[in-house]
């Protein structure tokens, strides 16, 4: 594909996407209604506009600890790497050009490294579409912008990355609000703790995670012709970013937090740099003061899993008190299909840290490839996500 056809690719696009909300007897681009309803489900997503159900809240795994998610119509992507990124449908059952025809508005990068940006400067280049990042993320994108320009990939030189936190700072340090979908959501953002190992916490037994991958996988799906738009990941590879998006007004302000990265909080410690203990615990007390998390989608994949198992998924969940639990990073450092190990370690762990029952979210497991672009939909007024008060979250409009 040339840079003439890629450029037109995203200028159709970009016009379906601004079809007004009022115009559902105007037919929208049918390439976009097929990918929306690939990703949300046809029953949510209307045939003629490819508006998406702008009453609820639908997830879309689309590998890894990405995500393709309608947040009351508004659609975003969580990360935007693609495991098993091929020129047709197989292992993962999409291929890479299928999320330039979602027509998301905006990318949140969790942090730089390949298995969480590969494909952003890319989408973000054609579809002329804002990532959020670390500003040491951001200048790997820049770099992947110029050389995707050079070959003829994307029509610009620049992508719009925009700056979550600043280089070098300590986590926890800024708390930013972030205004893209300002009118249905507030998304608050801070650095965290990319994973990374420690020595055994010798104040509980812990319980080793197996993280084994089936032999028969290669037989079932054979690889195909890989395809894939890499990051240069840079020194924004593990500067990693804690989101969580609350809705406004009269839907119980349902909100979910997502982090692909699990650091070892307790002892304050990323993969680049241990700041200490002080620094972990000043990231629990931001968690804690958030407002109430229903969902969490959070790496269930810390690099410590070999000495420390699913303590420090566990530890993120204690500071946060999700509703519900659903596990993401998986296919990578997480071997593909070793996902249900990863639970029965995590469900031991709770018991060996004595965690009370009702203080443990209810886990929805998701299993690779089983799960891919299976929507996971949330009516947000729902009695279930219903506060004692009306949440405000500081800064947001």
């Amino acid at each position: 594909m040339n840079g003439k056809s890629i450029l037109g690719i995203g200028m159709l696009l970009l016009a379906a996407a601004l079809v007004p909300l009022g115009a559902e007897a105007r037919q929208a681009d049918p390439e976009m209604i097929k990918a929306r309803q690939l990703f949300f489900g046809i029953e949510n997503v209307d045939a003629k506009s490819g508006k998406v159900d702008d009453k609820k809240v639908i997830f879309s795994w689309i590998t890894n600890a990405s995500y393709a998610v309608s947040v009351k119509g508004r659609l975003v992507l969580l990360d935007s790497y693609v495991h098993r990124a091929e020129t047709i449908p197989g292992r993962t059952p999409f291929v890479v050009e299928d999320l330039m025809r979602l027509a998301p508005e905006a990318i949140f990068v969790g942090h730089g490294h390949a298995d969480h940006a590969d494909n952003a400067a890319w989408l973000a280049g054609n579809l002329g579409i804002p990532i959020y990042a670390s500003e040491e993320t951001c200048g790997a994108m820049q770099v992947d912008a110029r050389a995707l320009f050079a070959a003829g990939r994307i029509p610009v030189s620049t992508v719009d990355c925009r700056t979550v936190t600043t280089a070098g700072s300590t986590p926890g340090a800024e708390i930013v609000n972030i205004p893209q979908l300002d009118g249905v959501a507030c998304i608050t953002a801070f650095r965290h703790l990319h994973s990374t190992t420690v020595p055994q916490d010798d104040d509980f037994p812990i319980t080793p995670v197996l993280n084994i991958a089936d032999p028969r996988d290669p037989q079932m799906y054979p690889l195909g012709t890989p395809h894939s738009f890499p990051t240069s990941g840079g020194v924004g590879g593990p500067i990693s970013i804690f989101f969580q998006f609350v809705l406004k007004g009269g839907d119980n302000n349902f909100s979910f937090a997502w982090h692909n990265t699990t650091g070892a909080i307790k002892e304050g410690c990323g993969l680049d740099k241990c700041w200490g203990p002080d620094v972990g615990a000043h990231l629990v007390a931001i968690m804690e003061s958030l407002p109430p998390t229903d969902v969490e989608l959070g790496s269930m994949v810390s690099l410590g899993f070999g000495t420390n198992g699913m303590r420090d998924p566990i530890l993120y969940q204690l500071a946060l008190h999700p509703k519900i639990y659903i596990p993401i990073h998986q296919t990578n450092a997480a071997l593909p299909t070793s996902s249900l190990e990863f639970k029965i370690s995590y469900l031991k762990q709770l018991d060996n840290m004595a965690v009370p029952a009702d203080e443990r979210p209810e886990p929805r497991w998701m299993v690779d490839p089983n799960d891919y672009i299976k929507p996971l939909v949330y009516t947000p007024k729902d009695a279930r996500w219903a506060k004692p008060t009306n949440i405000k979250v500081p800064g947001c409009k």
